[in-house]
């Protein structure tokens, strides 16, 4: 098995129509209709060619998947992990791992996704992780998902999820025995430290030691034009800042209080950079 992209990305909410409604007034497009798949509710939208699933589960859902929906539901909402894409089947996962129904590229449930085995799991806690295969490219996987329609914030991919966890090398040796490689590690002040990791076009920081509960934090959104994301997050009643220099280069904003637990930030690319797949 290798890893080679997020395939997806699980919120879980405590209100499913509520949840709808914040995030399109934060500008996203989301599929007209939920999708239902293992007594688990979805309802999809796009980054690029990163599916974001807000979920919630059913009365009569069982499994690891509405156990992180129903804690999550209980906290207002938070992202519950992510699904990576693979080039293959990973024998161990396939032996140990729990399957979970997620919807396929064309709205059909699949039961082709698998948890990681248990000890991986463990050194990164909080965070719920599965791994499906995944056979054909980004710039395939983004046309699929542009039938959820074009994003009115202008977000064009996911840039950058942030996790928090307890230990950082277990996080890293995780993700190393898992085959995703850390690309650096950098000291950030106050006795935190961070990580690294990159799938295409999106970056993986993981932070240590956490904020508060360990788990996924936040995930910050590249657009084509960060002005256009700020005012349609205002003119629809959200507070959002205004763009400021960012560190990475570009202009960096943030929607002030969370979308169902989840820190929202908008990104945009240096003037001399273009968005592109």
């Amino acid at each position: 098995m290798e890893i080679n992209c997020v395939e997806r990305i699980l919120i879980g909410a405590a209100d499913l129509g509520a949840a709808r409604e914040r995030w399109s007034r934060a500008g996203f497009a989301l599929a007209n209709e939920k999708i239902t798949a293992g007594g688990i509710e979805f309802a999809p939208m796009a980054a690029g060619a990163v599916e974001i699933d807000l979920c919630a589960a059913s009365g009569d859902a069982s499994g690891p998947l509405a156990d992180a929906i129903r804690n999550a539901a209980a906290r207002g909402g938070a992202v519950l992990g992510w699904i990576w894409g693979t080039s293959g089947e990973d024998p161990a996962a396939a032996r140990a791992g729990v399957p979970i129904a997620i919807p396929g590229a064309r709205g059909a449930s699949i039961i082709d996704a698998r948890m990681p085995p248990a000890d991986l799991r463990a050194e990164l806690p909080g965070v719920f992780t599965a791994t499906t295969e995944v056979s054909i490219s980004l710039e395939a996987r983004r046309q699929n998902l542009a039938r959820f329609g074009a994003n009115p914030n202008t977000v064009a991919y996911l840039e950058h999820i942030v996790v928090m966890t307890p230990v950082l090398e277990e996080a890293i040796a995780a993700h190393e025995r898992m085959g995703v490689k850390c690309k650096r590690i950098r000291e950030a002040g106050g006795g935190a430290r961070q990580a690294f990791f990159k799938l295409e076009q999106t970056v993986l920081e993981v932070v240590a030691p956490p904020r508060g509960a360990p788990g996924c934090w936040g995930l910050a959104f590249m657009c084509a034009d960060i002005d256009c994301a700020v005012a349609l997050a205002r003119e629809a009643g959200l507070q959002a800042t205004a763009p400021k220099s960012a560190i990475q280069g570009g202009r960096i904003a943030r929607i002030v209080d969370p979308l169902d637990g989840v820190a929202i930030a908008f990104m945009e690319p240096p003037t001399t950079q273009t968005i592109g797949v």
